[in-house]
């Protein structure tokens, strides 16, 4: 029975992260979903930007968005989500200057509070969804847009690229772990398979719209809301925004957490809705892409007590990923204590992100078990603040 508890754990583990990629591969290769345009294009596109304290980002978000030349006219919504700073007379300026721009100044209520009331107020058939400190490369809102041309699309979503990716050492790992997660989605989406979007760069049918509670973020719930109308959700690689990765551990603590806490609320609301019978694709992603990623921490947890437990009943052979385990902990406590006194290493670097990332899945689901809920949100703030140089293509 242990053995079996074991290879059960292991097995998914390798499931996530290797079979249920390759497998997406696989059916993306054989059986792809391609796009039939033929649908009524879209004549308004609303940008709805939900944003808390963002006053010295606004302007040249909002230019930026302005400066993409696209087929459809825009309607660009500021929500100030209870903002104590100058962001609500930086937006109401810029709605003076420009007929397309308008300010929804709103009570402290969290992010997705916001961005229904940007929902409500939309004149646009579809609604893109984005952050202040994102920057849309030139073609990158018309390529999110082109897909909807196509009534079985219900969500797109971009690319982020990380403009700071070798600047420290958490910058660096967060860039490859989002490699490789841009390749799952590729492959998902693909196949017609994804339920996982960006939210800083995210467009939705405002048809498809469905309200969501405010402790529940919308970029985790939306997809799946499209997905339970047999709607597609498609990632678009023409569709590139620029960002800044986590300036340090504590902010990728901090930023997985509030994810992890939020999407795993996300998820399982859907499981019931979501089921083999009825969307058997979304419900093979939203389990091994999300519910069980996020569960990596438990499932490690569990391998690594039974190995343990038969390595000490006479099979040796299980203790060697028991030592592989002991390594990695090891190393990341090294990496955290010489970050501790001001130093940035490469050896225990990675061992000591892939640690921060599971202890954050794990408060996940420990704010799950207790009842706690995230509802007003605050960026967090990134190592360095950018600048309009630093988003320009090529830099």
């Amino acid at each position: 029975m242990i053995s079996l508890v074991f290879w059960v754990a292991t097995g998914l583990l390798i499931w996530v992260y290797v079979g249920y990629p390759a497998t997406a591969w696989l059916v993306a290769a054989v059986r792809p979903f391609r796009v039939r345009p033929g649908g009524p294009h879209p004549e308004i596109v609303t940008i709805g930007i939900a944003i808390h304290d963002e006053a010295a980002q606004l302007d040249d978000r909002i230019a930026d968005v302005l400066a993409q030349e696209v087929p459809f006219e825009l309607d660009v919504i500021i929500a100030s989500d209870g903002s104590t700073d100058e962001t609500a007379q930086v937006a109401a300026a810029a709605a003076r200057r420009d007929s397309r721009i308008r300010l929804l100044d709103l009570p402290r209520g969290g992010q997705a509070a916001a961005q229904a009331a940007i929902f409500a107020a939309s004149r646009g058939e579809i609604v893109v969804l984005t952050d202040a400190e994102t920057r849309f490369r030139p073609g990158s809102l018309a390529a999110l847009i082109a897909p909807f041309d196509d009534r079985r699309v219900g969500t797109t979503t971009g690319r982020i690229v990380w403009l700071d990716e070798e600047r420290t050492e958490t910058s660096r790992n967060e860039g490859a772990y989002w490699r490789y997660e841009q390749f799952v989605r590729a492959a998902e989406s693909r196949a017609g398979w994804l339920t996982a979007v960006t939210g800083a760069i995210l467009a939705i049918r405002r048809s498809a719209y469905r309200e969501v509670p405010p402790h529940v973020s919308m970029d985790q719930q939306l997809p799946l809301v499209a997905r339970e109308q047999g709607l597609v959700v498609l990632a678009v690689p023409d569709a590139t925004a620029t960002d800044r990765t986590m300036g340090d551990v504590n902010e990728q603590f901090r930023s997985r957490a509030r994810m992890a806490t939020q999407g795993i609320r996300a998820n399982l609301s859907m499981v019931g809705r979501l089921t083999p019978w009825r969307r058997p694709s979304a419900f093979l992603a939203i389990w091994s892409h999300k519910i069980l990623r996020w569960g990596t921490p438990i499932l490690a947890a569990i391998a690594a007590a039974s190995a343990l437990a038969l390595g000490l009943g006479g099979q040796p052979g299980y203790l060697v990923p028991v030592g592989a385990g002991l390594i990695v902990l090891v190393l990341a406590a090294f990496g955290w204590a010489l970050r501790t006194r001001g130093h940035s290493p490469r050896l225990g670097s990675l061992p000591l992100a892939i640690v921060v990332v599971n202890l954050a899945f794990l408060n996940g689901w420990l704010n799950l078990l207790v009842g706690r809920r995230i509802e007003a949100w605050q960026r967090e703030r990134l190592a360095v603040a950018p600048t309009k140089a630093d988003h320009e293509p090529g830099r």
